[in-house]
This record gives structure tokens, C-alpha cells and sequence, in this order.
């Protein structure tokens, strides 16, 4: 007779998963990663981008003691050969006109229509392998938990990591309201953890007094710069041991010279872009121009709304940023 097992003991596994290659675009929020993702939804096999919550937030409950190994690695394989199928039979794919997540901001529109009529099951399941199909997923500063997605993919992981200059991404999501919005806005779904009464970002873990004083700018700087900070350490410590698995990408350098970078995504993926590509380039305005002045006004105007105590971190920052560029040989 079989001894009922203990919750402690239980080791969970999915082996039954699909052998598809999974690409994940990532970087921190407001990095322009969309126009990478759209852009790459132009390769024959690459499918629609999409953003699942779940995707996202499994390592962080990992990372933070709240799920076993075990238990994260059967989810995230779970939630990527779900959201695979699903895109197989257009289940639970985005339609909305204008979000770049949905069907009609990608390189491919017709081919999401014709699978709302097909049928699911194994016929489906047999084409999605032999096509070779690759999912896209988008993450947001993935690359801190990069460990945990190799260990539940394998060889079957691509990753890019977009890079922008962080005074970019402060002024962006200032005006998604980022800065007040999270732990308060319903709409609003990144993760908060309790600090006595109130509630903070998960971003914001170690600077929490900090984060509670400030206006919404200084909150962002803040933010910014801890997820700047652990996605560099993160890259020095991944990138040369998963050389042929991780590819990062300037954002301001490949909106002014798209032509060079597709040519070595296409080498990192193993693919070449279609038509598409230059279609959405167009959309996006690329190649274009991002001038001095451009970057200086929003530096002025951020630097306008820092407090004493802020100030320092954002000239920091900004000055590492430079710094890293340069080490990294992206310039």
C-alpha cells in the first residue's frame, strides 16, 4: 500500500513539454522593446509577440523564497507550451487594434484569423512541431532570472536584452503614471509587497523609505535605477557563459541604424526577416535620428523635479550607463 506523500517531498516536473525554440525579448519597462518584438514577428517561424503576466512573475515568486525550484520550472513550462498552442489556435490572442501585443501591430496578421477556425488537438500539436514554429514572449528585467528561465528551457532559449539610456525609460513611464499608479491603480499590475501600512513596488525593496517620500519622478528614479542596476550585474554575470543564448540590443543605436542590427538578430535567431520588417521599420520611423538635445531636455526636465537626496542617484546612473555602453562594445 503507497504511503500518501508529503507537500515536502513532492518534486514537480512537466516533461511532456514541446521542443519549439522560445525567444524572449526583455529589458526594463519603456525600453522599446515592442519595436524589437514587432519587428522580429516578421520572421517566418517567430510568432506574435505577447506579454504574460505570469511569465514574468513565476521567477520573481522563486526569487523571493515563495515558490519551490520545482514548482517554478513546471509553471514557466507550463505557461510557455499553453501560450504556445493557444497562438496555434488563436485562443486567447490579443485583437485590440492598437496595442502592440495584438495581432494587427505584427508582421503577420491573416494567419492569426485563419486559426480561429481551425480545430485544436493533435493535428495542431503535430504541426506547431514540424513547422519549428518559435514563440515570442516579452519579459520586463528577465535577465536577473535568466538562471531559472535556461533551467526550464534549455538550448531552446534565445534571449534579448534591450538596453536604454535610463533617462528614457524614467520620462516614458513617468507619463504612464508609473510613478504613483502601482500598488494603488487597479489597472496597474506589477507586483507591491507590504511596508508597515503601505504598499511598494517590488522595485523599490531596500530604498522604501526613500520611495515613500518622493514625488513621482524621484520614485521612478529610484525604481530605474535598482532594476538598472541588478539587470547590469546580471548581464556580467550570464553573458559569457551563455554567449550564443543572450544578444543585447542599444535601442538608440538600432533605431538610427536598423539595417546593421537585423542582420545580426537574423544571425542569432537563424533566420532572415521578410518584408515585413521594413514595413513596420517605416511604421516606427527607423532609421531616425535621436539628436542631443532630445536626451538634454528630458535630462533637464527630470533633473528639474529631483530632490537633494535624488540628484546624486540619477548623475550616477546616467554616468554608468555611458560606462557600460563602452565595456560592453556596443557603441
Amino acid at each position: 500500500m503507497n504511503k500518501q506523500q508529503s507537500s515536502e517531498t513532492i518534486h514537480l516536473i512537466r516533461n511532456n513539454c514541446f521542443p519549439n525554440d522560445v525567444v524572449i525579448i526583455d529589458g526594463q519597462g519603456r525600453s522599446g522593446k515592442n519595436l524589437i518584438a514587432v519587428v522580429l514577428s516578421s520572421m517566418k517561424s517567430v510568432g506574435k509577440m505577447r506579454l504574460d503576466s505570469q511569465i514574468d512573475y513565476i521567477p520573481r515568486y522563486w526569487s523571493l523564497g515563495k515558490m519551490t525550484e520545482d514548482a517554478a520550472i513546471a509553471a514557466l513550462r507550463t505557461e510557455f507550451d499553453e501560450k504556445l498552442y493557444y497562438d496555434a489556435i488563436s485562443r486567447d490572442v490579443n485583437f485590440r487594434k492598437d496595442d502592440y501585443s495584438g495581432v494587427f501591430k505584427q508582421g503577420r496578421i491573416w494567419p492569426y484569423i485563419k486559426r480561429l477556425f481551425i480545430s485544436d488537438g493533435p493535428k495542431t500539436r503535430d504541426k506547431i512541431i514540424s513547422d519549428k514554429r518559435i514563440f515570442q514572449e516579452m519579459t520586463h528585467d528577465g535577465i536577473q532570472f535568466f538562471d531559472l528561465y535556461i533551467k526550464s528551457l534549455g538550448c531552446r532559449l534565445k534571449f534579448i536584452h534591450v538596453l536604454r539610456n535610463p533617462i528614457h525609460n524614467i520620462f516614458e513611464q513617468n507619463r504612464r503614471g508609473l510613478g504613483d499608479r502601482i500598488g494603488s491603480d487597479p489597472t496597474e499590475l506589477q507586483l507591491a509587497f507590504a511596508y508597515g501600512e503601505h504598499s511598494v513596488p517590488i522595485m523599490a525593496l531596500g530604498v522604501e523609505e526613500l520611495w515613500l517620500k518622493g514625488n513621482e519622478l524621484e520614485r521612478l528614479t529610484l525604481m530605474v535605477n535598482a532594476m538598472f542596476r541588478k539587470n547590469v550585474f546580471s548581464l556580467s554575470k550570464f553573458r559569457a557563459l551563455y554567449s550564443e543564448q543572450i544578444f543585447i540590443l542599444e535601442f538608440e543605436q538600432f533605431v538610427q541604424e536598423p539595417a546593421k542590427f537585423l542582420r545580426k538578430i537574423e544571425c542569432f535567431i537563424g533566420q532572415p526577416f521578410e518584408r515585413h520588417a521594413n514595413k513596420i521599420l517605416r511604421r516606427e520611423k527607423c532609421p531616425r535620428i535621436i539628436g542631443d538635445n532630445f536626451v538634454s531636455q528630458r535630462v533637464s526636465m527630470i533633473r528639474s523635479k529631483l530632490g537633494a537626496d535624488y540628484q546624486p542617484i540619477l548623475d550616477d546612473m546616467l554616468l554608468s550607463y555611458d560606462q557600460l555602453i563602452l565595456e560592453m562594445g556596443l557603441t
